[in-house]
């Protein structure tokens, strides 16, 4: 895996899929996440949010934006979240990075998954410590 310093293949509203076609959604009240179906529409739409050092930020259409939670679970509710890296796999695939920061990331590295997180949270992503094939996403630039 390359790190490419560089957000530019990202236009402004993006949707994530996942490689069976599965769009990444906000889908509840709480600003639950879920790859729940293949159909694109409003709850599949993210506003990219650029840091200018190669960063990006993910707002939901519900006005919140993606976040983490005790260090392996990720919603869409909070007005400030995660900043991702974005490492490109070549083509439309990416992977997004969690590392800095966050509590219980320390100077680790994670990576978001597909697949769903505690269920205590009604609703959230995964987090894994090592990359697999839930990690890797195809960009859909909206814009």
């Amino acid at each position: 895996m390359q790190r490419v310093p560089t957000i530019a293949n990202l236009s402004d509203t993006i949707a994530l899929r996942t490689h069976d076609g599965r769009y990444m959604k906000v889908f509840n009240t709480d600003g639950g996440l879920q790859f729940r179906d293949r159909t694109l529409d409003d709850n599949a739409r993210f506003i990219v949010v650029k840091d200018g050092y190669g960063r990006v930020s993910l707002k939901g259409p519900n006005g919140k934006t993606v976040n983490l939670y005790y260090s392996s679970n990720v919603m869409c509710s909070e007005e400030t979240g995660i900043w991702f890296e974005v490492a490109y796999l070549g083509g439309p695939w990416i992977h997004l990075i969690i590392s800095g920061k966050y509590q219980g990331v320390g100077s680790t590295t994670r990576y978001l998954s597909s697949d769903r997180g505690h269920q205590t949270f009604n609703g959230s992503l995964d987090v894994r410590e090592k990359e697999d094939p839930s990690c890797w996403f195809l960009v859909e630039n909206l814009d």
